[in-house]
């Protein structure tokens, strides 16, 4: 039998460590599936606080390979993946010791996406980008100091860097300003996600109850009669429309972008929509999801115990024609999900 790449989520890696009741190791085996991580994989470790060693002993003992999308010389996913051989406590102290964790606003971008979901419902979208724009600052400031310790710098090129420093940041506010004041210019309204359902008629009540194959399309076809005729277009809605600011460069965007865009959308428009987004502790973990989803596209199988994900990934694949198969881990067992959707006893 062929050997494949089955990337795990974090619910299966749990389920597994806790004495794998649903039998995810004698499936890898009987199906010749070689299991995969990610920094994405670490990231969730890591904020499994106190159980970040049963995780990376259970890596260690399943054989787990480090899967790691390439990036091109401008920094940008190239839209391939290398599977590498790395002992996953290596692999987490290295991430420990060189990613730079994300500012709780994320610039101002994670903050308002946290208040279309309902959540800091108690600031105002002018104190959400304010303080994004802060913390960029204080990142270039610190990189700054970093190159002025380090003694790489001459004296003109330390004067360019901070003129430039202070003029993005200046761009920045300027920009963050204008679109505040756009915002919050609707006072007090409700969750971004609340007045789209409202203005559409869609949300989770209709979307799930949609049927496979082609959900993208099934619910493209119901936004389309909502707005006006030539102005909007599957691909721009979905925000993975070649030309568009994500796909600017050269090769445009990479598959693996577009299966978080759609994914993404599908979240935000209501189908199969994780719960509790306004808190911060379930933003970052539907965040993940997204990711795992992204990165599962370099493999041969999902596996999940995570409905939410199965669906919203199935939904991406069968969209942009990605052959990974989802196989959903329901509590007498795995179920494989072809590409029309339908689970079935394995």
């Amino acid at each position: 039998m062929t050997t494949r790449l089955a990337y795990l989520d974090h619910n299966v890696l749990d389920c597994m460590s806790k004495g794998d009741p649903d039998g995810i190791s004698s499936l890898l085996r009987s199906e010749s599936l070689i299991p995969v991580f990610s920094q994405e994989t670490l990231q969730e470790i890591r904020r499994s606080s106190g159980h970040e060693d049963s995780f990376l002993k259970l890596l260690e003992r399943i054989d787990a390979l480090y899967l790691v999308p390439l990036l091109d010389e401008r920094g940008h996913y190239s839209g391939e993946a290398e599977v590498r051989r790395a002992h996953p406590l290596d692999a987490y102290n290295d991430l420990l010791a060189n990613v730079t964790p994300m500012p709780e606003l994320g610039f101002g971008l994670t903050g308002i996406l946290q208040k279309f979901y309902g959540g800091r419902m108690q600031e105002s979208f002018d104190q959400i980008l304010s303080g994004g724009a802060e913390e960029l600052r204080k990142l270039l400031d610190e990189a700054h100091r970093e190159l002025r310790r380090s003694g790489d710098l001459n004296e003109l090129d330390r004067q360019l860097l901070e003129t430039g420093i202070a003029a993005a940041c200046d761009a920045v506010e300027d920009q963050s300003a204008g679109l505040a004041t756009l915002l919050d210019s609707g006072g007090n309204s409700p969750a971004a996600v609340k007045q789209f359902e409202e203005a559409m008629g869609l949300g989770p009540k209709v979307l799930n109850n949609l049927r496979p194959p082609d959900i993208v399309r099934q619910i493209w076809a119901m936004i389309e009669t909502k707005i006006p005729v030539g102005q909007l277009d599957l691909e721009t809605f979905f925000n993975i429309k070649s030309g568009t600011a994500r796909a600017s460069n050269d090769r445009g965007m990479s598959l693996l972008e577009k299966v978080n865009a759609v994914y993404h959308q599908l979240n935000f428009m209501g189908y199969y929509r994780d719960s509790k987004m306004h808190k911060q502790r379930r933003f970052a973990a539907s965040f993940s999801d997204l990711t795992h989803a992204g990165l599962a596209s370099f493999c041969h199988v999902l596996i999940s115990r995570d409905d939410r994900l199965a669906m919203k990934a199935a939904a991406a694949y069968d969209y942009l024609n990605v052959g990974t198969q989802i196989m959903y881990c329901r509590a007498n067992g795995p179920h494989a999900e072809g590409r029309d959707g339908d689970a079935d006893d394995r």
